[in-house]
């Protein structure tokens, strides 16, 4: 297939957000801000004592801002969960001073059907990020916020970003009015991010084709986002071996390895608190002239670091798109295993 026939190709499918990200993000901002706002304020009226987020593979790490911004500017504990791992923990805290934030792309994937489930058991409120709220969860949650777009990781996570920020706000945190204000900013940025970002993905791409083993590593905010490629879209997509570690832990143990082999390594590196350690990890791989590609959040995000996400996220995407292209991967939606009944168990269930 030659490169302009898969481009139009790829533009339609479900793994290629960039095309309409800028866009959808403003219709949900448009659209949902207000009443996750009114989330706010009701989780603040209502006293609730603890925020759980939670999800599997890509819809797990779309949340996981959510908990760094609660942290960051409020006092309200909350804590991010893989789907199963949280029914598994059984938090003494899940119970009806909670709220619980759940995200699954179609609604109802296996494991976070089951944790919203267990989390209505144990008397705590649940809200669903899904797509569409004619699926499982939207359904049983307390409360479905759909997005109704294929840009299943940018818009939870902007969703994540207004109740936690406005959360903050509203209980007094002042940096936090002119964060939200910059959420306004992105889509117009994504929009001409996926225009510019396309001919040197394609460059990365080629520089990285004969690439097999790839790890990549991030930290800080962008950690969620170093998770979804080096797990959920490198090997898912691209079909390489490889995996994703935080920058800092690769210092402890991984780094040995080293000694005997010569992966190449895809690094995100933030704005944020976690950058002269990102470097220094940096400095180590050049000093062995390993192949490496750093996509530097300086380059790309104008804004609060807090943002690294959203905007490291497109250049990202192309490079990936581009390298299943030269791997000769032309359907960027099929799957081997996923979506085929193989691994997801329940009535009305699906995987993902």
């Amino acid at each position: 297939m030659d490169i302009s026939t898969f481009e139009e190709k790829a533009v339609a499918s479900a793994l290629f957000t960039a095309p309409v990200v800028g866009q959808d993000l403003k219709k949900f901002l448009d659209w949902e801000t207000a009443r996750i706002k009114g989330l706010a304020l009701q989780a603040l009226e209502e006293k609730i004592e603890h925020v759980y987020w939670v999800g599997a593979g890509n819809s797990r790490v779309n949340l996981m801002s959510g908990k760094e911004l609660l942290d960051r500017f409020s006092l309200l504990p909350s804590d991010c969960y893989y789907s199963y791992e949280f029914i598994w923990r059984n938090p003494q805290r899940l119970n009806s001073k909670a709220l619980v934030f759940l995200a699954s792309y179609s609604g109802n994937t296996e494991d976070t059907v089951a944790a919203m489930r267990f989390a209505r058991e144990k008397g705590a409120k649940t809200v669903a990020y899904v797509n569409q709220v004619d699926c499982l969860m939207g359904r049983e949650a307390d409360l479905a916020i759909p997005y109704q777009s294929k840009a299943l990781f940018s818009l939870p996570l902007a969703a994540a970003f207004l109740f936690a920020l406005e959360y903050a706000r509203l209980n007094g945190n002042t940096e936090c009015e002119a964060i939200l204000e910059e959420l306004t900013r992105v889509p117009d940025l994504l929009t001409r991010q996926y225009l510019a970002e396309k001919e040197p993905a394609l460059e990365l791409a080629r520089s990285f084709q004969g690439q097999e083993m790839i790890y990549t590593l991030a930290d800080g905010p962008l950690f969620g986002l170093g998770y979804k490629f080096g797990l959920t879209v490198f090997m898912e997509n691209m079909r390489v071996n490889g995996s994703f570690m935080e920058a800092a832990e690769f210092r402890h143990g991984p780094a040995e390895m080293l000694d005997r082999h010569k992966p190449a390594f895809v690094i995100l590196k933030g704005k944020d608190e976690s950058r002269p350690l990102v470097e220094r990890v940096i400095s180590l791989l050049q000093a062995r002239s390993l192949p490496m590609i750093v996509f530097d959040a300086e380059k790309y995000n104008p804004l609060n670091t807090l943002f690294d996400p959203f905007l490291l996220k497109i250049p990202l995407q192309w490079f990936a798109v581009y390298s299943a292209y030269l791997r000769g991967i032309y359907d960027l939606d099929e799957r081997v295993l996923m979506g085929r009944g193989l691994m997801g168990q329940g009535k009305g269930v699906t995987w993902p």
